[in-house]
């Protein structure tokens, strides 16, 4: 990506809502940001103008409307920073850096035969942009979505109708009792029995699963992109503080920032590759 498509903004909050527990999700009005996003890119966000603190935070859009010139981003309450940006207002200004990263351009992928999409907690609100994307185009979608408990799900009424929706929590509270990543295997099983040519697994969440799918995916011969997430202070590649390990024919680290966050499973080291 090119720095001239990078925007430093003051924007401004138009809404900060809570999805569930101690998510939030907040709309913004950032026409340039919008205007040129794709899906599964992230923004940075200021916490303020003080040094306390220090470092901007990464957040995946969780919604991108270049029409209304308006991104939304879709967080959890895990530290300071996040619990700051809880107790936004509407109306407020936010200084955002963006698009990062180098997102999914939907049109370069054979939705033939589908897209399957594989979420873990907060993992599923990167994935709502590319499913809207993909069902615009007429692609058969399903949606994996798992997590501890339904309490620990996301609002799933953000993904555009039309997705076939599966679920699953670990205590059995919603959908399939146990984990996301054996319903996704049941399924892949299945499909991976015809002739028929196989849909793009596209999954976001926590590293553990991601390796997970990934060695499903490889096993029933299905390609897989991941998005990966990583503490990204700049966002641009200078502090390489989210350098990850390569697999495949090349060696040494990519940049989550600059060279993801989507990659091809197979040339990401997840935790499979001894060194």
């Amino acid at each position: 990506m090119s720095l001239q498509q990078i925007y430093d903004v003051e924007a401004r909050i138009i809404s900060v809502s809570n999805v569930r527990g101690k998510v939030y999700k907040m709309a913004i009005d950032a026409p340039e940001i919008a205007g040129t996003a794709k899906p599964m890119q992230f923004v940075n966000v200021a916490l303020g103008d003080s040094t306390d603190p220090l470092l901007r935070r990464p957040f995946s859009l969780s919604g991108i409307y270049p029409d209304r010139g308006i991104i939304e981003i879709t967080w959890a309450v895990v530290g300071r920073g996040t619990e700051i940006m809880a107790g936004w207002q509407a109306g407020q200004s936010v200084k955002v850096l963006g698009p990062l990263g180098n997102g999914l351009d939907i049109a370069n992928l054979c939705l033939d035969h589908g897209l399957i999409l594989v979420a873990g907690g907060t993992g599923l609100a990167p994935l709502f942009p590319p499913a809207s994307q993909a069902l615009a185009r007429k692609a058969e979608v399903n949606v994996f979505y798992g997590a501890r408990s339904a309490d620990d799900l996301l609002d799933t009424g953000d993904l555009v109708t039309g997705c076939r929706l599966h679920l699953a929590t670990e205590d059995g509270s919603t959908g399939f009792e146990g984990l996301v990543t054996d319903l996704l295997e049941a399924h892949l099983g299945v499909q991976g029995t015809g002739d028929n040519g196989k849909p793009t697994v596209i999954s976001c969440g926590p590293k553990p699963m991601l390796k997970q799918v990934k060695h499903i995916c490889n096993r029933h011969g299905f390609p897989l992109l991941v998005s990966l997430e990583e503490r990204m202070a700049c966002g641009y590649g200078v502090c390489q503080g989210c350098a990850v390990p390569s697999a495949g024919r090349k060696s040494g680290y990519y940049r989550v920032c600059t060279d993801g966050p989507v990659f091809w499973a197979d040339d990401i080291d997840l935790g499979e590759c001894t060194r």
